[in-house]
């Protein structure tokens, strides 16, 4: 409790003295406030530039926009997990990382997903990544990837199949080389898979260790096969050449590039290691 003073003449309180300083000081944390206040919305402290690195694929600018993120945004408030969660919207992205430069940039790096294969379904051509993430949907295949033409359920963009038949095309997909992927197509002959390639047929068999069966095809095609063989690598650890001379011959109803083609008629075990 503060004392006071009595003051023996009038009998009255003496009033303790006064602190000026306080009242500077508390109109100082005012003026601070007041400039940070200023400072934090002003144009040095605001998004002025927006970097975005490694989006070809990805419409980042628009899914930017969409979100309502763009320039002028106050840096302090930014939310960088928003920018990203925009930018992986687009079944493209594979990765993104959003962050702050101060005092004006924002910048963004994305890692988009790989192409690997052209895959039939029942709603139309799908593009499927390396990580099976369908990228589009077409009327018709595109040209550089390897194709499968097997009528797989369709699967909406930027979902995955949850059946393993597309995730074991494209490992083999993978396994092969550009050229041979590219100028190769995968059909399905009575119930068993069989690989187009340039000058032969590969006959795969069922969608188990495709992975292991395109490493050997890639080995012996590359090393060369009698004009016409077929190349059997249903036991990728027992693989076979067979002569044109030992085919038959069967029709299996597929078309390619406007064509029918067929595919030699095999007898044989199922696959095996």
């Amino acid at each position: 409790m503060t004392a006071h003073l009595t003051d023996v003449t009038t009998r009255r309180p003496i009033a303790p003295p006064r602190r000026p300083w306080a009242a500077w000081l508390g109109v100082g944390v005012l003026l601070v406030v007041l400039a940070l206040g200023v400072a934090l919305h002003s144009p040095w402290l605001s998004v002025q530039e927006i970097e975005i690195a490694g989006a070809e694929r990805v419409q980042a600018a628009a899914l930017l926009d969409r979100a309502g993120i763009g320039p002028g945004a106050i840096m302090i408030w930014l939310d960088t997990g928003a920018v990203e969660a925009a930018i992986a919207a687009d079944p493209w992205t594979g990765a993104v990382r959003a962050h702050r430069e101060w005092p004006d940039r924002l910048v963004i790096e994305v890692e988009e997903r790989v192409p690997a294969l052209w895959a039939e379904g029942t709603g139309g051509w799908m593009l499927l990544a390396t990580d099976g993430t369908v990228l589009e949907v077409a009327d018709a295949p595109g040209s550089g990837l390897l194709t499968a033409r097997l009528d797989l359920p369709g699967v909406p963009v930027g979902m995955r199949s949850t059946d393993p038949v597309p995730g074991e095309l494209v490992a083999l997909s993978q396994a092969l080389a550009t050229p041979l992927a590219s100028s190769s197509r995968v059909v399905s002959v009575d119930g068993e898979l069989w690989m187009e390639t340039p000058g032969h047929w590969v006959r795969l068999g069922t969608a188990i260790d495709l992975a292991d069966k395109g490493r050997v095809a890639e080995v012996m095609l590359t090393d060369g096969l009698p004009e016409g063989a077929t190349l059997d690598v249903v036991a990728p650890r027992r693989p076979a050449v067979i002569p044109p001379a030992a085919m038959g011959l069967v029709e299996p109803g597929v078309e390619a590039d406007g064509e029918s083609g067929s595919a030699p008629a095999v007898e044989g075990e199922g696959d095996g290691a």
